[in-house]
């Protein structure tokens, strides 16, 4: 007994000396063992291994079952296919087509050119897609072709479908060769990755209604790039230097007798703000996160076809604002926003706040995208008609209670249902 407790009290005074305990060593062999099997054997290959693995279990019957004596010859196969795998690679530049875009749950056609960069013909050659990030599904993984001749290319088609909303990084494609006897492939992966932004699936509109009228844009048409705009002539005024020689006026300098300018005016535009609310803290909370996304995907495409400077406000969880409108923005940029917003923890009304009031007195309309109707964004939607801006505030959730609260506040609500099987009028 004295001796055991001699031990602990080293033990004690080692780990106080600052030496850490031993930790458990998970080895992931099984994963490994498992990317190797998915990655260097062929169809064919798959089915040599399964016959090895049961000539195994015929070897514990060599008097009854013949097949017992194959295992060494399954084995042996499989170890020089593999060994030539590791000396021979592939050598081709591989170029994905791939649509930086798509929509959730849509199955996007691509290619990848092969080209084979050395002075010889490269047989059983293909491409593969071995490691799609998790949510991607790649149909045909791996694909293969005869010969491609030195120096000529091979376009493999590809089909790729995202089931989820986010942004994802998609690592290179591999070259692969199934060189010599087409139960290994060797592989060499293209160092290149992609990004891809799958933003939520929506239902286009085909009527919103915006409460909108003109407000005075300092800068004016400098906010759309002048693009499509005509200024509008209001009148003429007294030659000032500086003035354009372009924008003299003969006609009223010969009736007047002194330099008369044209006078245009630019600077009223239709100016919306889009916020949408991305607080769900709870996992029950993701349905309705992922509805007021597709809705204000929804809008955004309505809006892109008006004549409208639009302004996004959400944060998920970092804070974006963004402005958009004919030139300066486009609706793929808005897309790329929703599609890679994330859930917030807390509350985001109080980063969004300060930054929508600074913009207030330029816009037009308020659209909001709430997934909850509480005394916060009660309060914000009422700070905003006061300082005379219109609002169109739409609620989205499944609680009866905020719906007639809604209601009441002249605010729309819609169920997470609607929204999923298509709202076509707002």
């Amino acid at each position: 007994m004295t001796r055991l407790q001699n031990i602990l009290r080293v033990l004690k005074k080692i780990n106080t000396l600052g030496v850490p305990e031993p930790r458990r060593i998970e080895i992931r062999i099984f994963p490994w063992i498992y990317r190797q099997y998915r990655e260097r054997l062929t169809h064919s290959g798959r089915y040599v291994l399964i016959g090895a693995v049961g000539s195994i279990i015929a070897g514990s019957f060599p008097e009854y079952m013949v097949g017992s004596y194959l295992f060494s010859f399954f084995v042996a196969l499989l170890a020089v296919a593999l060994a030539v795998s590791l000396f021979i690679r592939p050598r081709a530049r591989l170029q994905r087509d791939l649509p930086p875009r798509c929509v959730a749950g849509a199955t996007v056609p691509y290619r990848i050119r092969a080209t084979n960069t050395t002075k010889r013909d490269a047989h059983d050659i293909g491409v593969a897609e071995l490691r799609p990030p998790h949510g991607i599904q790649v149909s045909k993984p791996a694909q293969y072709v005869g010969h491609i001749p030195a120096g000529q290319s091979h376009t493999f088609d590809f089909e790729l479908t995202a089931a989820d909303r986010g942004s994802y990084s998609l690592p290179g494609p591999a070259v692969t060769s199934a060189f010599p006897f087409g139960l290994t492939q060797a592989r060499r992966f293209s160092p290149h990755h992609q990004e891809l932004h799958v933003y939520p699936a929506f239902h286009p509109l085909t009527e919103l209604n915006i409460p909108a009228g003109l407000r005075y844009q300092p800068g004016g048409l400098a906010l759309t790039s002048q693009v499509g705009q005509s200024m509008e002539f209001i009148g003429t005024r007294e030659y000032e230097t500086g003035d354009r020689l372009r924008d003299l006026h003969p006609r009223s300098w010969a009736r007047v007798g002194y330099p008369v300018v044209r006078q245009y005016q630019e600077e009223y535009l239709t100016r919306i703000a889009m916020i949408v609310d991305t607080y769900a803290p709870r996992k029950r909370d993701r349905p309705a996160l992922e509805a007021t996304l597709s809705t204000a995907a929804a809008i955004a495409d309505y809006l892109s076809r008006q004549e409208y400077i639009v302004d996004l406000f959400a944060a998920g969880p970092e804070l974006y604002v963004f402005q958009a409108g004919r030139s300066l923005g486009y609706l793929d940029n808005i897309l790329d926003i929703l599609a890679c917003i994330d859930p917030c923890d807390h509350d985001p009304l109080d980063r969004i706040a300060p930054r929508l009031y600074a913009e207030l007195r330029q816009t037009s309309t308020v659209i909001s995208l709430f997934m909850r109707w509480d005394d916060p964004r009660r309060n914000l939607v009422r700070d905003i008609r006061e300082l005379g801006v219109a609002t169109h505030t739409i609620v989205i959730n499944n609680d009866h209670d905020d719906a007639r609260a809604a209601a009441a506040d002249d605010a729309q609500h819609l169920t997470v249902a609607q929204v999923q099987h298509g709202v076509e009028q707002l």
